[in-house]
């Protein structure tokens, strides 16, 4: 009530200041002034509540609700421009039209993070967490929960009655799983994870199943995992898992097999259109730079592991790209003058839009490696070659939360976040890489 409140007086005032800015001080409000204006704060307060804009943990996560926020903002001006194209009588104007919209969508927006950091932690307590199952599941789950606000962590009890860890509410709980429904209602759960993904015990799954008519949500361990760090844990998952597991990355929908390549190809023709009076700069400094090529050409591995030319301009020394003792490191001394300066806001990377533009790349997509890691990678990590099942990207969600890496242990690391890529791909997804691709490339975080 009290956000729905501040979004009445945001919106009553947004239209109101329209008015005053578009008209100037002689406006007189009169009554087709009012109706348009309730016609705005009616109609944004149904979208907002038709898409939960008043869920308070929804709000919290803050990324995913800014892509829902902008959404009802862009549903409301759709249904009001429909509206009034049928009730001229009623119209502002569209300079009012537009300018209502940005202040009100901007203005309930930042509303919400106020009132987020005002009341957020009187209006979410924390999930009590109890965990079933010892072992390195278990000890990884410890892991992702510690100091995390989310959850009160109350114990990781074994599956043969011994506690591997408990807090102090557990009072000496043993992990029988007779006792596991008491114990869960005594604690108060609200979560309970079962962390051996290869847990067969019938005795367990139906103390869990009792659990869950409780109320208690259960989750099994790759699951939970994935939820709260953004990762699949690769080592703890199994085959059976990924064949029941959705893959929305592989889904032949129309995003996937139409939209996303249709936006590919647009954005790349309209950027290396935008972008040709810079890049014949950028190829004039690094051929007058030193001595090579203006373009570097590699093999790169893209989609169902074919391998294509990646193009860049050449930022290294020539013919030093396959001294790989400095890769990834900050001061690597075969970057020449400028291909510092072009690596730092990415500028070396232009080329890239016409690999987008034929079909081997993507925007966002998994990295393209060269072929030798691909093959030192697919020999040592399990069930590496699933992120060739979608086409690779300039950017991704392993991209922007992994710092560039070339050892075996970045190379899990990073697969582990294009394996929930894979698995999570839509819209949204691609629309939150895209906004903290922007942020890394503005605040030059990880360039080397």
């Amino acid at each position: 009530m009290v956000l729905m409140a501040g979004d009445i007086g945001i919106i009553a005032f947004s239209y109101g200041l329209s008015l005053l800015i578009w008209f100037g001080p002689s406006i007189r409000y009169n009554i087709i002034a009012v109706i348009s204006g309730l016609s705005f704060l009616i109609v944004s307060l149904f979208i907002f509540y038709l898409l939960d804009s008043y869920n308070i943990e929804l709000i919290s996560q803050r990324v995913k609700y800014l892509f829902r926020h902008v959404t009802g903002v862009v549903i409301t001006a759709g249904l009001l421009a429909l509206y009034f194209f049928f009730r001229p009588d009623l119209r502002s104007g569209r300079g009012v039209f537009l300018l209502c919209f940005t202040l009100a969508g901007a203005g309930t927006y930042y509303w919400r993070l106020a009132f987020l950091s005002m009341f957020k932690k009187r209006l979410i307590n924390p999930k009590k967490l109890l965990i079933i199952g010892a072992g390195r599941s278990g000890e990884a789950l410890l892991h992702i929960t510690d100091n995390n606000p989310d959850y009160r962590m109350l114990g990781c009890i074994t599956d043969d009655s011994s506690p591997l860890w408990q807090s102090s509410d557990v009072h000496g709980g043993s992990g029988r799983h007779a006792t596991l429904r008491q114990m869960s209602r005594a604690l108060g759960v609200n979560v309970l994870v079962l962390a051996n993904s290869h847990f067969r015990d019938p005795e367990l799954l139906r103390s869990a199943l009792d659990c869950k008519l409780d109320g208690i949500t259960i989750y099994d361990m790759p699951t939970f995992y994935e939820k709260t760090t953004g990762k699949v844990p690769v080592e703890h998952v199994t085959d059976s898992w990924l064949v029941f597991t959705p893959l929305l990355g592989v889904n032949k929908n129309v995003y996937n097999n139409k939209l996303k390549r249709a936006l590919d190809f647009t954005l790349s023709l309209l950027g290396l259109a935008f972008t040709l009076p810079l890049a014949l700069v950028i190829a004039v400094v690094v051929k007058l730079d030193s001595f090579g090529p203006v373009l570097y050409r590699q093999q790169r591995v893209g989609l169902n592991g074919k391998t294509f030319t990646l193009l860049k301009f050449r930022s290294m020394e020539n013919g030093m790209d396959h001294e790989r003792l400095h890769a990834g490191e900050r001061n690597d001394p075969r970057i020449t003058r400028v291909g510092k300066i072009i690596r730092q806001f990415r500028m070396d990377e232009l080329p890239q839009l016409w690999n987008v533009l034929k079909g081997e790349l993507s925007f966002i997509g998994p990295r393209a490696l060269v072929e030798e890691e691909v093959r030192e990678f697919e020999a040592k990590i399990p069930y590496f070659s699933l992120r060739h099942s979608i086409r690779p990207g300039i950017t991704g969600w392993a991209q922007i939360n992994y710092r560039h890496g070339v050892t075996v242990e970045d190379g899990l690391e990073k697969l582990q976040y294009d394996l929930f890529y894979v698995k999570n791909l839509s819209p949204f997804l691609d629309f939150l890489i895209f906004i903290k691709t922007v942020k890394v490339v503005l605040s030059r975080k990880g360039a080397r």
